[in-house]
């Protein structure tokens, strides 16, 4: 776990965007991963901020399915965790504070997850090597190596895990030790306008036509395309944008199996017109005319 009793601030993180870079990542065939090296040309003042960060640029860690699964409930255990995480995501409304986005994920994943142990999913088209197979239940593989720094600087940027993975235990692990933070009213109210702004879809919209209304919309403060397009497959996670293939789904509500979740993911792989087509359960199973559940907006803002 990391012993970090505060997040990562603006200045460290746009030291790591320019070290986090193709060009200096150097990639580990054993371990499966890349790590990186910072390179002679980086800025002496960007080498100071993160000497006194105190910030390990690579963090490599091994992973094991069933430690991971028991972490995760044990983290769900921890009081207020719950509205913490409710927090935190109306914070990434008001402030453009990505790093808000993802804890409302995994909180509810791993709350609905049953505790289990690995169990391997068999696909007659797939192979996977030894160690590597995913878990049909939730999706993680039985073990794996993971830099946790990268993975948590994607976090920071508002990229997020919305599935198996153990990035899960790294964002929670970080939210449980980081000071509690109040509701955002104003994060309340830009997310009543967003609903306003997607019961307007037209009937055949896309979630990517919907993504590029809400920019063009402009009422995200600090938001860029990547929070944007994360954002928009949360709320179809969470069901308050539904889809057509199971129309009570939200993570509010139960744990879905990763078997399950990639047989509707095949369904939309064969509808796409084309397989280059970006396709994302649930959210590419979202229409205009689907609209919003109320129901699963007011949970959201539950206190």
């Amino acid at each position: 776990m990391l012993k970090r009793k505060t997040m990562l601030d603006e200045k460290l993180i746009k030291v790591l965007a320019k070290l986090y870079r193709f060009e200096n990542g150097k990639y580990d065939l054993q371990k499966s991963l890349y790590y990186y090296e910072i390179p002679d040309s980086f800025p002496e003042k960007s080498k100071q901020i993160l000497a006194e960060s105190g910030f390990e640029i690579n963090k490599i860690v091994q992973y094991s399915h069933d430690e991971v699964i028991k972490a995760l409930k044990k983290c769900v255990e921890t009081e207020n965790l719950e509205q913490k995480v409710k927090n935190l995501f109306f914070k990434a409304l008001a402030e453009g504070f990505h790093r808000g986005l993802q804890p409302l994920f995994s909180y509810y994943f791993a709350k609905n997850m049953p505790l289990h142990t690995h169990q391997p999913f068999t696909h007659p088209d797939r192979s996977y090597e030894k160690g590597k197979c995913p878990c049909k239940i939730c999706g993680i593989s039985q073990n794996q190596w993971e830099n946790d720094s990268k993975n948590l600087y994607d976090l920071y940027i508002g990229y997020c895990r919305l599935g198996g993975y153990t990035e899960l235990l790294l964002d929670l692990e970080e939210v449980i030790q980081s000071p509690e933070i109040k509701r955002d009213k104003n994060g309340e109210a830009i997310f009543l306008q967003l609903l306003d702004l997607i019961k307007q879809a037209p009937q055949k919209e896309t979630s990517s036509e919907l993504i590029a209304r809400i920019s063009k919309a402009k009422i995200l403060p600090k938001s860029n395309h990547t929070s944007r397009t994360w954002l928009v497959r949360i709320l179809a996670e969470t069901g308050i944008l539904p889809n057509k293939l199971s129309e009570n789904y939200s993570i509010f509500n139960q744990f879905y199996p990763y078997d399950q979740r990639e047989t509707w993911h095949e369904v939309l792989f064969e509808e796409a017109p084309n397989h280059r087509v970006e396709v994302n359960f649930p959210i590419s199973a979202w229409r205009g005319q689907l609209g919003i559940k109320e129901e699963m907006a007011k949970k959201l803002l539950e206190v």
